[in-house]
């Protein structure tokens, strides 16, 4: 069984909103799921070693940037090699502003930079995933993201015998 993690920190409950729907999406039967909302620094990140796969929600604060505590969150994961995870990033932002959902964008590259198999689809929702091209989106991550740790664990496997 797959060990997922979905982390997530949400100002307004729309990365929440998120979060829930993407649960929902994966494989009972082939995912045990936890999920955290995390807080400004309280996120020890050799925590992330213990699962197989992580679905990663933030917010975009203000016109591009990263929410406080996902900024603090980057300096830890910095000091973590996450060589043989899966990762897909989602979140939440406003079309009203120029830079919308630039986090995601942003914790990719963190990701990325940290030796993770980060999944190229990603999820970008305009305040609160309330439309079908939503819910399709989040549906397409949740099936990207648990193929491909499917996968990964399998070519591990392979490898070990």
């Amino acid at each position: 069984m797959l060990q997922v993690l979905i982390l997530y920190t949400s100002s307004t409950g729309h990365t929440e909103e998120i979060a829930d729907l993407l649960e929902k999406q994966l494989d009972s039967r082939m995912c045990k799921v936890t999920s955290e909302n995390f807080e400004m620094g309280d996120m020890e990140t050799r925590h992330l070693l213990q699962f197989d796969g992580i679905l990663f929600g933030t917010y975009t604060y203000d016109d591009g940037d990263l929410p406080f505590e996902t900024d603090i969150f980057c300096d830890t994961l910095r000091t973590v090699d996450l060589t043989g995870k899966v990762v897909g990033v989602f979140g939440s932002g406003d079309t009203a502003y120029e830079q919308f959902c630039s986090a995601v964008d942003l914790m990719k590259m963190e990701f990325t930079q940290q030796n993770a198999q980060v999944i190229q689809h990603s999820v970008k929702i305009d305040l609160s995933p309330d439309t079908q091209e939503d819910l399709q989106s989040i549906k397409k991550l949740a099936d990207e993201f648990q193929q491909t740790t499917l996968n990964l664990i399998s070519l591990k496997e392979t490898r070990n015998v």
